[in-house]
């Protein structure tokens, strides 16, 4: 039916919209079928000659061709970043759910901005702790060294968070 075309073509359109330019590369199994199962505890001396040539020259090819993927906004996709985005990916592929590059972005979003927010408080707590001795001599003191250190952290916060349009993690400090 019509319905079962769109649901099967949907990933593959999204795929396209967020890498449109495309260079194909086949890979050789890595060892036999029988080894596939064990894949991650061989050593590469098991592994098939022709496999690793082929993963050397893709790699050289992505160190020398290829610009580092962004997210909307132009943040970067490091390491973790893209790790997180691939095991969303994935989840929601092995669980039958239509992969969504928005969705795992978002879930992405939650983490990173989860881990600005307790990076910012414990900048906040730390320095709190260090330039204030209770009892202040005044209120007005004690006031002075709160908004300096949270001015600090709403900074430190804005420098690592992404996509919290509704400023919602923001509001948590």
């Amino acid at each position: 039916t019509c319905k079962e075309v769109e649901k099967y073509n949907l990933p593959r359109l999204c795929i396209r919209k967020f890498f449109p330019k495309k260079k194909c590369f086949i890979f050789y199994p890595p060892t036999e079928w029988k080894k596939l199962s064990q894949l991650e505890t061989l050593r590469e001396n098991e592994i098939d000659s022709d496999f690793l040539k082929q993963v050397a020259e893709f790699c050289l090819y992505i160190f020398n061709h290829c610009k580092a993927k962004t997210l909307p906004g132009g943040i970067p996709v490091n390491g973790p970043r893209l790790e997180s985005l691939v095991l969303t990916y994935v989840e929601a592929i092995c669980s039958g759910d239509l992969p969504c590059m928005e969705n795992a972005v978002l879930a992405l979003a939650t983490i990173e901005n989860s881990a600005a927010v307790q990076k910012a408080t414990a900048h906040y707590d730390q320095q709190m702790s260090q330039r204030v001795q209770l009892p202040t001599e005044t209120l007005q003191e004690l006031l002075d060294q709160h908004r300096t250190c949270e001015r600090e952290a709403i900074e430190i916060f804005l420098k690592t968070s992404f996509k919290d349009e509704d400023h919602s993690f923001q509001k948590e400090l």
